[in-house]
């Protein structure tokens, strides 16, 4: 509207369009480029804004950049720096781990004369404390302390977590229990401070604790103590009937916590109670909280379990995420029956369907090793993984994909009503294994009664498509009569190629019509052979 009416927007008007869009740092940028380039001077808002946005979209580069930029026109008289600057740039420093440019940030601070405030002290912290640096999160704690500035939650928390990223659980508890006991005890008379207020400690016994301040845990304050629980259940119960009698509620990051802790140990059962205590507490289980009883199931080979909570939480409509795919997928280490493979293809599928790009070589191997059970439980001594590196040329993201593809296709379908198996665009390893699928699953439904009902029908692609492609597609023929007949012993017949003798004993003269539909290359199994196959192998099981 401003623009419309040719009116040039002043500084506030810019500041305050990239305030409200600080969440999207392209537009925040292009507004900022806009200003300078129509003469309007940015201010120092204008500079924090871009610092704000730069920390949202974790863009350190760029924050450095800004930072420096606006220290160079505040070293011209032109702007000063305030303590929002400094603790804008120390947090985008804390986030990403730069402990030492953000205690450096610091020193720039004291510099400039800019007393920081307890917004800054707290980034302070967590940049150590995010480092798992707990020594010199302790210290910069106690320069707090002795700069007046009084500790909100957010710096007793960023305190405690140092402790537990550095695994020092005990001494996250102590100084729990210490402000829990009393306020604060000043070591501030131990403690003497430099021109920089850089902290030095006089004496060593001194408290690890601070000045006169009282402490009001927040749930925060109690998930990071979860943590610290480590692998001890029984203090983790008790930390969450603590929660509760200091009147707050657990919410979903704590019950996620000590659903983890009850994997750790081995109790799947706590770990399944705590999920449903979630929901009797009124709090609906989110995909954490279900991926990580999963992968406490998982983790104590319970799979039933693992599978039956997967399909729960789709039940509940919780949508899960990469690494709940990822965990169920990984769940076996070996398949048993048809049915475990029609399982884990189908979350395959689901998790392709969902946008997320799977590693599909760990499936591949486990579902080659399961397809190759139809020869010898010792298949993969002599290894159809080796055959594989004949395919480094190719896409194997890609080839993978397509091959799980198909044999999913294939184990869904009900093979009473047809055997029919398609190869057209597999590799002769690709197509083995296709095979192999097939011939798995029909010997799993005949030992359960299934009849067969017809001949298997395994399609190779049509006629025509072998000009110029001959060697290839004669190749996946050869490899898949070789499997047939050599190693498992069926008998096969090639229509296509009786046929064709019978027209050339005909008429050796007669050329085929170019209009002549494609005749697809065929290979057929008889149900003949294929019974004695069946009645062989389910002889050698149970004997």
């Amino acid at each position: 509207g401003l623009r419309a009416e040719d009116v040039t927007p002043n500084t506030y008007v810019y500041n305050s369009l990239m305030n409200v869009n600080a969440h999207d740092l392209s537009y925040a940028l292009r507004v900022f480029k806009h200003m300078k380039y129509l003469g309007v001077v940015p201010d120092l808002a204008s500079y924090n804004i871009l610092l704000k946005a730069c920390c949202r979209a974790g863009r350190v580069d760029l924050a450095k950049e800004i930072y420096e930029e606006a220290r160079h026109i505040a070293s011209m008289g032109r702007l000063k720096l305030d303590v929002i600057t400094y603790s804008t740039i120390i947090k985008v420093f804390a986030d990403a781990k730069m402990w030492q440019m953000a205690l450096k940030i610091k020193e720039d601070m004291f510099s400039s004369g800019v007393t920081p405030n307890v917004v800054t002290w707290s980034s302070l912290i967590s940049a150590c404390a995010n480092a798992g640096l707990v020594e010199e999160a302790s210290q910069i704690f106690e320069e707090m302390l002795f700069a007046g500035c009084k500790p909100n939650s957010q710096c007793c928390n960023s305190l405690l977590y140092a402790c537990v990223e550095a695994c020092q659980y005990d001494r996250a508890f102590r100084i729990f229990q210490s402000w829990r006991k009393s306020d604060f005890q000043s070591s501030c008379h131990t403690i003497n401070c430099n021109a920089n207020g850089q902290v030095s400690q006089g004496n060593e016994n001194s408290s690890e604790t601070g000045n006169m301040v009282s402490f009001t845990p927040t749930i925060a304050t109690f998930n990071i103590l979860m943590k610290a629980c480590g692998t001890d259940y029984y203090r983790a119960k008790a930390l969450i009937d603590e929660i509760k009698i200091a009147g707050l509620s657990p919410n979903n990051i704590t019950w996620s916590i000590f659903i983890d802790i009850c994997g750790s140990t081995g109790n799947v059962g706590s770990s399944v109670q705590a999920l449903e205590a979630m929901r009797n507490n009124g709090i609906k289980p989110d995909v954490v909280a279900y991926t990580t009883a999963i992968k406490a199931c998982v983790r104590n080979k319970s799979l039933n379990l693992a599978f039956s909570l997967f399909e729960e939480m789709k039940r509940h409509r919780v949508k899960p995420n990469l690494v709940t795919y990822k965990t169920i997928l990984r769940a076996r280490r070996r398949y048993g029956s048809v049915h475990e493979v029609q399982q884990c293809l189908a979350i395959y599928q689901d998790m392709r369907k969902a946008g997320y790009s799977p590693n599909d070589y760990f499936l591949k191997e486990l579902i080659e090793e399961w397809c190759e059970g139809v020869i010898t439980d010792k298949s993969l001594e002599k290894g159809i993984v080796g055959q594989s590196d004949s395919l480094d040329y190719i896409d194997r993201e890609t080839r993978q994909s397509v091959l799980l593809e198909k044999v999913a296709a294939h184990l869904e379908r009900d093979i009473s009503q047809s055997l029919a198996v398609d190869l057209r665009g597999l590799t002769q390893v690709e197509a083995r294994i296709v095979v192999l699928a097939v011939l798995r699953m029909i010997k799993e439904n005949y030992t359960t009664g299934d009849p067969l009902e017809d001949d298997i029908v395994i399609i190779l692609g049509a006629r025509n498509e072998l000009t110029g492609v001959v060697n290839h597609k004669c190749e996946v023929q050869d490899a898949v009569v070789k499997l047939l007949q050599d190693e498992l012993g069926l008998d096969v017949e090639n229509p296509l190629d009786k046929e064709l003798s019978r027209r050339n004993l005909v008429s050796s003269d007669v050329k085929s019509s170019p209009r002549r539909p494609a005749e697809l290359r065929r290979l057929h199994v008889t149900r003949k052979s294929l019974y004695h196959w069946l009645q062989r192998r389910v002889g050698i099981i149970r004997r």
